[in-house]
Formats: structure tokens, sequence, C-alpha cells
């Protein structure tokens, strides 16, 4: 139960920071044609990483809960 619990979250956190990394490397490339990123991807990008980053920090309390 433990590891399986482990394995999603594990898994969710990847899949969440890959989405974060897409919407950077919009912006990025966005800025390197000189314009500014939208307010909705720099929205997108802290909501996306706090769940990345909660997700990531669950995952590591799983094996100090069971």
């Amino acid at each position: 139960m433990e590891f399986a619990l482990l394995i999603v979250l594990a898994v969710a956190a990847i899949v969440v920071m890959i989405l974060v990394l897409r919407i950077v490397i919009a912006a990025y490339q966005q800025s390197r044609r000189g314009e500014v990123p939208t307010e909705q991807q720099r929205t997108q990008i802290m909501v996306l990483g706090g769940i990345g980053l909660a997700l990531a920090l669950l995952s590591l309390l799983v094996p100090a809960l069971f």
C-alpha cells in the first residue's frame, strides 16, 4: 500500500513539473522574441509549481506516515 501510494504521488509530481516546464519554456521563447510573459503564464507557473512542490513533499512524508 505504501509503495503504491508513493509511486502515484511521485508520478503525479513529475507530471505537474513537466507541465510547469512546458509553460516556462514557452514564456522563455516569448521573452527571447522581445515579448513579456503574460500574467496567465506567471499565474500558471506559480500555481502548478506549488502543486508540484506539495506533491513532492507529500511523497517524501509517506514513509513517515506508515
